[in-house]
């Protein structure tokens, strides 16, 4: 039934309660649709923030004046004495990252106004006088430098009203930076440079000093370039070697000399010959062969034999002749050949044997020298030491001054102009589309923002979820808000007035929560509180009573908020009838019973349109004005005593006891009741003072009840509960609901108003 859906609003039971959670976890869990929910219940915040932001936005962009941005490209490079050099990606990345922070410098800023002459120019100052320094600040932020990690380009964007003033400002960077750069490499190279000349005339003169101690202990020590060090040990031993070898020579030329005579005597002269010889030899060979030839034919006595025999003994003679001469000649050859060679052995002899004398008589002054040097060589090197390193320091000096004045100044880091920013002929600003679209993107954010704050922030209770999942605690009715304010007396109730009602269905429903839950005995008590005062506990308390009464229970309400100062609707009850006051019954214990009212019917139709089934009306005990002890009163054994009579006489006794925070009644007592009921205020009630109040009771309430809830604004709200689809069960009920229009009608209404 749609009237129970409107009442067990989180679907509990009486089941095991959960464990209180955290009030953020709400805004964890929230899905699409709750977002939505969420921005929509603070649609009047958010378009406020949004429409506010956007018309402000537009407003300072229609009055700003049209702004130009020029835009110059410049390439990093490194020259060196080789040239361009960029090939260590590392490093190049490094210099293009130290060049873009020296165009965003104050100093080159200060350069940039200087050359231009910034400070004079209208266009720039807008008539307001400048120094340098001012001039500065105010292009550094009109410029933006913009260089990648992976490039060696940077680009300029300077932006101006004028746009001539814009390229010129842009093109103008790379020529400052460079005169910069040369005016603090040429001061730093001037200043280099004296210093260079003057260490170098200083070093000079200490190696000239130093040069010139050595010659002057060399000249005095008679020490030569060389004297007392290695070479003069080398030179040592190449005259030793020199003499030994001399000596040497002399005795091998001595022992030659002696072994020539031998060597002559020794010589044959067996093979000597000549050309008559062996001319001879020749014919006595050839007569030989012609006698022997012929012999055979001729015999020995044949006249041709015996004249070549006579020829042969003719030859044979004229050959032993001519043998003997030649040996005679060759003997004497061989020993004049010996003479010669032993002559000429007994000169090198004595040419070595000399020699060698020479050599050791130059070796032994040698050998004195260097043992006389050796004594003065540790001065001579402490000497040499000096000059060396004099020498060394001076010429790297003069090197350095030599580099420096030599040095090229294109070498270091330099920028090229690649690309020389265009006048620009379009504005860049203002743009009041791409600003009103930003600001509306920015604005809705922050709008979001801004409303999600408000419900983290937002600790006040207004679902029933809220109450299960926090508190574990069951919700067993949402009594709507009333736009009229319950009557001062039983016959107003809107319970009895309006019996089809969405507020007297779910009063009823909240009864029949209440029958449900466990009591001793037929008839039943419920103490009915609230966290603080006006949350509207007893008005709770009397529609309870009215919905069991119009149900056919006999209920009475017994209002035990004694402390409560100034009047009270039960009070304004109490004081239209007729019934006694609660001060009287509890104090006239005797007659106690006799004064407890009894519970009276009512017609709910009027008789001329037909007789109508009797009612049972609610009854109200109450006090008539403020006693002065009331803790006496509810702490005492009357109270008993009553809620014992009331017990025989009414089906359901309704306690409206003081709030739990305000005082400490509701605690005591709440040992009289059945059920202890806790009453919310929808929307004012927050998490802090009912996770206090349920302390104070020890956890002793059974459930609780939303009162003067705001059914449209908690459907808005999209919880996901019954009260979100109320306006569905309108035909049931009496009551006047909202349209229910669809998101088409929703639409058109947005832009209806928008047109109008």
């Amino acid at each position: 039934m749609a009237s129970a859906q409107l009442t067990l609003i989180d679907g509990a039971s009486g089941g095991g309660a959960e464990k209180p959670g955290d009030l953020s976890f709400e805004l964890q869990q929230l899905s699409a649709r709750q977002i939505w929910f969420l921005l929509r219940r603070h649609m009047k915040l958010v378009a406020a923030i949004v429409i506010s932001c956007v018309v402000v936005v537009l407003l300072v962009q229609l009055q700003l004046p049209n702004r130009y941005e020029a835009t110059a490209t410049v390439q990093v490079e490194l020259n060196d004495s080789t040239g361009s050099n960029q090939a260590d990606a590392t490093r190049n990345q490094q210099r293009v990252a130290n060049e873009a922070r020296m165009y965003r410098s104050q100093a080159l800023a200060e350069q940039v106004v200087r050359d231009l002459n910034l400070t004079r120019n209208p266009a720039f100052t807008h008539g307001v006088p400048m120094t340098v320094q001012q001039g500065a600040v105010q292009l550094t932020k009109n410029v933006r430098v913009v260089s990648s990690t992976d490039s060696d380009f940077i680009d300029i964007i300077v932006e101006s009203q004028k746009p001539e003033l814009a390229a010129r400002i842009a093109n103008r960077f790379v020529d400052s930076l460079q005169k910069m750069r040369s005016q603090r490499r040429q001061t730093w190279r001037d200043g280099l440079s004296v210093a260079l000349d003057k260490e170098t005339a200083r070093l000079a003169h200490e190696v000239e000093t130093a040069e010139r101690a050595v010659a002057d202990f060399r000249r005095a020590h008679l020490m030569p370039m060389g004297a007392g060090s290695a070479e003069d040990y080398q030179q040592m031993n190449r005259i030793a070697v020199e003499a030994a070898s001399t000596a040497a020579m002399s005795s091998a030329m001595q022992a030659q000399a002696a072994g020539v005579s031998r060597a002559a005597a020794m010589r044959t002269v067996a093979g000597a010959t000549s050309p008559a010889l062996d001319n001879l030899q020749k014919q006595y060979d050839d007569l030989i062969r012609q006698r022997s030839e012929i012999s055979v034919q001729m015999g020995a006595a044949h006249p041709q034999m015996q004249a070549l025999s006579a020829q042969i003994a003719q030859v044979g003679a004229a050959l032993q002749k001519e043998r003997a001469a030649v040996i005679v000649t060759q003997q004497t050859k061989n020993d004049t050949d010996a003479g010669r060679e032993r002559a000429m052995a007994v000169a090198e002899a004595s040419a070595a044997s000399a020699r060698a004398g020479q050599l050791q008589s130059k070796l032994n002054a040698i050998t004195g020298a260097a043992f006389r040097n050796n004594a003065n060589l540790v001065d001579l090197s402490i000497l040499d030491r000096r000059a060396e390193v004099a020498r060394q320091a001076y010429l790297t000096t003069a090197q350095r001054a030599q580099t420096v004045q030599s040095e090229l100044e294109t070498t270091g880091v330099n920028s090229t102009m690649v690309s020389a920013a265009p006048v620009p002929l379009y504005p860049v600003a203002p743009a009041p589309k791409k600003m009103a679209l930003a600001a509306f993107v920015g604005s809705s954010v922050l709008a979001f923002l801004i409303v999600l704050g408000i419900e983290m922030f937002d600790n006040r209770l207004r679902s029933g979820d809220q109450l299960r999942r926090l508190f574990g605690l069951r919700t067993l009715a949402m009594l709507p808000k009333l736009e009229d304010a319950i009557g001062i007396t039983i016959e107003e109730n809107p319970v009895i007035t309006q019996p089809q009602s969405l507020f007297t269905e779910v009063a009823r429903n909240l009864a029949s929560e209440i029958g449900d839950l466990p009591h001793g005995g037929a008839s039943q008590r419920v103490l009915v509180t609230s966290p603080l005062p006006g949350d509207g506990k007893s008005s709770v308390a009397l529609t309870l009573a009215a919905a069991a009464a119009s149900m056919g229970r006999r209920a009475i309400v017994v209002d035990l908020d004694l402390r409560r100062p100034g009047p009270s609707i039960l009070r304004s009850i109490q004081d239209s009838s007729d019934t006694p006051d609660l001060i009287d019954v509890l104090t006239h214990a005797s007659e106690s019973r006799k004064l407890i009212p009894q519970a009276e019917s009512h017609v709910e139709h009027d008789v001329a349109e037909g007789a109508g089934p009797r009612a049972l009306m609610p009854v109200v005990l109450s006090t008539r004005e403020q006693i002065r002890n009331p803790a006496a009163v509810v702490q005492g054994w009357q109270v008993g005593r009553l809620l014992d009579d009331l017990r025989d006489r009414f089906d359901l006794v309704v306690i409206n006891a003081p709030a739990i925070l305000a005082v400490r009644d509701a605690r005591t007592l709440s040992t009289l009741a059945d059920s202890t009921l806790m009453v919310v205020r929808w929307g004012h009630t927050t998490v802090e003072q009912m996770r206090a109040s349920l302390q104070m009771v020890n956890n002793q309430v059974v459930g609780a009840v939303f009162n003067q809830v705001d059914y449209e604004e908690h459907a808005k709200r999209g919880y996901g509960d019954a009260v979100q689809f109320y306006m569905g069960s309108a035909a049931y009920y009496s009551d006047s609901f909202p349209v229910q229009r669809s998101w088409k009608d929703r639409v058109r209404n947005v832009f209806t108003r928008q047109a109008a």
